[in-house]
């Protein structure tokens, strides 16, 4: 398995599984993820990206408001 890193980010502007599944088609599409897990109730999402790819978590934030809600950085816990 190639290193990876995981992001957490908070999802604003989703308020059924079709925003869930937008977010998570969108998130999907950006180059060096691996995986995404949307969680509606949450209101956010997790993305494993491949650990050399460069993605940025603005990289992430921006294809969110492609698909037309809101991401920022998730406070860490």
């Amino acid at each position: 398995m190639p290193n990876t890193k995981t992001i957490q980010l908070a999802i604003s502007g989703m308020s059924c599984n079709g925003c869930a599944n937008a977010v998570k088609r969108s998130l999907g599409e950006v180059s060096g993820v691996l995986s995404t897990r949307v969680d509606l109730n949450s209101g956010s999402a997790r993305v494993e990206l491949e650990g050399e790819s460069g993605t940025s978590v603005n990289d992430l934030i921006e294809a969110v408001r492609d698909a037309g809600y809101d991401a920022s950085a998730a406070a860490k816990s």
